[in-house]
C-alpha cells in the first residue's frame, strides 16, 4: 500500500492490545523510587469557569472524558447507527445518525487504531462504511497538512486568497458575525446549530457545514473568523482538523466545497425537531415553514406566538442569491489580478514547501482564462485530451454501462 506517497510494508496499523493484557502490564509496572516535585492540579489556575453561568456543566454532561465512557459511546454506535452511517450522517434530527466520538478521539481517550480496527470487523460491506472510514484517516490528513503548512489556522493554503474581499464596513461585518455566533441570524436551521454549539460545544458534521457555508458564502465573513470561533467552543477543537474544514470552506485550502450548503433546504433536519429544540420559540411552527418562517402568513406566525423581530430574529440578510454573487465576484475578481497563479485550464495554483508548484481542485465557476473571462464547460471539454470527454466515449453512468454492456456481449461471443 501507499500511502501519502510512502511506501507501507505490511500491515499499517498495529492491532490493538486487547486491554486485559494492558491492564496486567501495566499492574506489573513499578514507579521511581522517588518521584520528581511537581505542583498540584489546583495551582496551575487551569480550567477554572468564571461568572455566573456555569457553561461547562452542560458539556461535560453530555461528554463526560473517560476510556470506559469512550467505549460505550464507540460500542452504542456501533450497535445503534453504524449500519445505517451512509444513509444517516447527514441527518441532525436523528439520534446516533453520528458516532458523536470527535471529542474522545480529540482528548485521547479513544485510540483511533482502536476504531478503525473495530470498522474493519463489522459485517458490513465496504460501500456501507466507506464513508465512515475515510473520515477517520481524514484526520491524518489534516495533520498532514497542518505540517505542510504551519500557518494554515489563519492564512489562505492558496496565498493569493488573502486579497479576496469580504463584506465591506466593519459595523456590518460585526453584526453579520456576531448574529451568526449566537444564533441570531433568522434562518433556524443556522441558528439552531449555531445555539447547540455554545451550549454543548458539539454539533454534527453536517451542520457544521452548513453554518460555515453560511458565513463565507452568504454573510461574507473571511472564514478565519469562524475557524476561531469555532476552535474556541468545540469539545473537539483540534487545529489541524478544523482549519482544513474551515480553509475548504473558505475556498482557499487544498481543496475546495465543490457545493454551497443551503440554510433554508434544511435535509439535515427532515423531521424538524432538531429546529425546534433549540430554536424553542418556533417550535409551534408547522414544518412547511419552520425553516423559513419569513413565508408563513401573519395567521399561522400568531397561532405559534411568533413575531418576527420580537420573540424571534427577522433575517441579518434577505436576498441570498445577491449575495451569493457577491462571494462569487469577489473570488473572480481576486483571481484575475493573480494569473501567475492561474494555470492553463484555469485551475488554482499554489507554492508547495519544497518551493514547486502544483495545481489543485478549483471550482468550475471560478475557473477563468487569461483574460479573467469563466471557462465555459464546452471549452474545458474541448481542452481535455483526445475529445475524451464526449458523451458516448466512457464518460458518466451512461457511458460506463454502455461499455459494461459492450464487453459482455463480446464475452458472451466467444462463449459461442
Amino acid at each position: 500500500q501507499r500511502i501519502l506517497g510512502k511506501t507501507i510494508i505490511g500491515n499499517a496499523f498495529r492491532r490493538p492490545i486487547p486491554r486485559a493484557d494492558t491492564f496486567f502490564l501495566m499492574e506489573r509496572m513499578h514507579g521511581p523510587d522517588e518521584w520528581p516535585t511537581s505542583k498540584d492540579v489546583e495551582e496551575l489556575n487551569i480550567a477554572v469557569v468564571n461568572g455566573n453561568e456555569k457553561w461547562d456543566k452542560a458539556i461535560i454532561d453530555r461528554f463526560p472524558m473517560s476510556e470506559d465512557d469512550a467505549v460505550a459511546n464507540m460500542n452504542t454506535f456501533f450497535q445503534r447507527g453504524f449500519a445505517k452511517y451512509e444513509r444517516d450522517r447527514s441527518r441532525a434530527d436523528i439520534d446516533w445518525s453520528t458516532s458523536k466520538l470527535s471529542a474522545h478521539l480529540r482528548i485521547g481517550s479513544l485510540s483511533p487504531n482502536e476504531l478503525y480496527y473495530k470498522i474493519e470487523d463489522s459485517n458490513l460491506d465496504y460501500n456501507d462504511r466507506k464513508t465512515f472510514s475515510r473520515r477517520l484517516i481524514w484526520r491524518d490528513l489534516a495533520y498532514f497538512h497542518l505540517h505542510s503548512f504551519p500557518n494554515m489556522r489563519d492564512t489562505s493554503i492558496r496565498l493569493h486568497y488573502e486579497q479576496t474581499d469580504w463584506v465591506s464596513g466593519e459595523e456590518e461585518e460585526e453584526a453579520r458575525f456576531n448574529a451568526w455566533k449566537t444564533g441570531n441570524t433568522g434562518y433556524p436551521l443556522v441558528d439552531a446549530g449555531m445555539r447547540e454549539l455554545w451550549k454543548t460545544g458539539w454539533m454534527t458534521q453536517s451542520v457544521r457545514m452548513v453554518v460555515a457555508s453560511f458565513l463565507v458564502e452568504y454573510l461574507r465573513v473571511n472564514w478565519v473568523r469562524g475557524a476561531k470561533w469555532f476552535h474556541y467552543t468545540l469539545v473537539d477543537a483540534d487545529s489541524a482538523i478544523n482549519s482544513m474544514m474551515w480553509q475548504n470552506a473558505g475556498r482557499s485550502g487544498i481543496d475546495q466545497w465543490n457545493f454551497v450548503m443551503s440554510p433554508v433546504a434544511a435535509s439535515q433536519d427532515g423531521s424538524g425537531e432538531y429546529t425546534k429544540k433549540w430554536c424553542p420559540e418556533l417550535s409551534k411552527l408547522p414544518k412547511a415553514v419552520l425553516h423559513k418562517p419569513w413565508e408563513a402568513p401573519t395567521q399561522v406566525l400568531q397561532a405559534a406566538g411568533v413575531v418576527l423581530g420580537e420573540t424571534y430574529p427577522t433575517r441579518i440578510i434577505s436576498d441570498l442569491k445577491a449575495e451569493r454573487s457577491k462571494s462569487v465576484e469577489a473570488v473572480l475578481k481576486m483571481r484575475s489580478a493573480n494569473q501567475e497563479s492561474n494555470s492553463d485550464r484555469g485551475y488554482d495554483m499554489i507554492t508547495l514547501p519544497d518551493g514547486k508548484r502544483t495545481v489543485v481542485f478549483t471550482k468550475k465557476e471560478f475557473r477563468i482564462d487569461p483574460q479573467g473571462n469563466v471557462i465555459k464547460e464546452a471549452t474545458q471539454r474541448k481542452k481535455s485530451a483526445g475529445g475524451i470527454s464526449k458523451v458516448g466515449k466512457g464518460r458518466g453512468r451512461k457511458g460506463k454501462k454502455a461499455l459494461q454492456k459492450k464487453l459482455l456481449r463480446q464475452e458472451a461471443a466467444v462463449k459461442k
